[in-house]
């Protein structure tokens, strides 16, 4: 069976440019060996408006446990490390980077939010605004750059897993893909908030993602920094590093949430104040947040 995208240029000239570069991200993946990365194989396109890749079936009876977490880690870690043929000065890839930057990169967009969830949301006061702003600026300076960008998906959610079995988890839609030369945990925490939406979808409750805040895994992270380590040596493994590296990304997908301004006031106030103890704080109180938070392990 085969799964067929199709787009008209001229009614969505702004998608169709996406859609061209996940031709293009395909025709790249094509040429890489993946042991635990999978994804549906390209079996036709146009270039241009029209993908039709290889069916693949997701089970919705198995259980989102730690053999889930595991797989999914070690294909976003595979993707992340992998030595992508097209990021070249001046190349495609370049040229795509440039066209998606400020919608798509973890810097811009984690900035972005900032801003809407200020100015039109208005999810927090003047006060916390300024400090999360001096706190991006701090961290965007204090971070160091990779010399071998990450390949990251930056569009993980439940919807674009699939698990035909207990041994696979297939990865889909590549049209926000990119290089990010900072921000190390963008996919891997985007591993866990979406197996914990697939459970509570699998359960009948709400996939809104909050119940990230008690189930996340300090030493699933851990695995994933420390096979990054290995990988990418240049990475800075001192301890603050790594907090700073966490606290920056879980910073994004709170604003990501607080710039929609669909949350309840209980929730934002929630929010709110766990950016200004836990994020804006010193780094013992992230510390004590995550030994505190139970194993994903609950999730079973």
């Amino acid at each position: 069976m085969k799964a067929v995208r199709k787009l008209s240029f001229w009614n969505k000239p702004g998608r169709c440019l996406r859609f061209m570069k996940e031709i293009f991200i395909y025709r790249q993946l094509e040429q890489i060996e993946f042991k635990h990365f999978f994804y549906p194989k390209l079996k036709h396109t146009d270039g241009k408006t029209l993908i039709v890749t290889e069916f693949v079936s997701d089970s919705g009876s198995l259980p989102v446990d730690r053999k889930f977490y595991d797989s999914a880690i070690k294909a976003i870690l595979e993707l992340n490390t992998c030595d992508f043929p097209f990021y070249q000065i001046g190349g495609p890839g370049w040229v795509w980077e440039r066209i998606n930057r400020w919608k798509f990169s973890r810097s811009t967009k984690t900035l972005r939010h900032l801003f809407e969830s200020f100015f039109i949301a208005r999810s927090m006061s003047f006060q916390v605004f300024v400090k999360i702003l001096f706190f991006w600026a701090r961290s965007f300076g204090s971070s160091s750059r990779l010399k071998k960008p990450l390949l990251v998906h930056r569009d993980i959610f439940h919807a674009n897993i699939l698990r035909p079995d207990s041994k696979r988890t297939f990865f889909i839609d590549f049209e926000k893909m990119g290089m990010e030369k900072r921000w190390v945990f963008a996919d891997a925490l985007k591993v866990i908030l979406a197996g914990q939406s697939l459970s509570s979808k699998k359960q009948g409750g709400a996939a809104d993602g909050f119940e990230f805040f008690a189930h996340l895994d300090p030493a699933l992270l851990k695995t994933y920094w420390d096979e990054l380590l290995l990988k990418r040596p240049e990475i800075d493994p001192d301890p603050d590093n790594f907090n700073l590296q966490l606290k920056f990304c879980i910073l994004g997908w709170i604003l990501s949430k607080l710039a929609k301004g669909k949350v309840s006031p209980a929730t934002k106030r929630e929010l709110t104040l766990f950016i200004e103890k836990i994020i804006l704080g010193p780094d013992s109180q992230l510390e004590k947040w995550l030994n505190e938070s139970p194993e994903i392990d609950s999730l079973e």
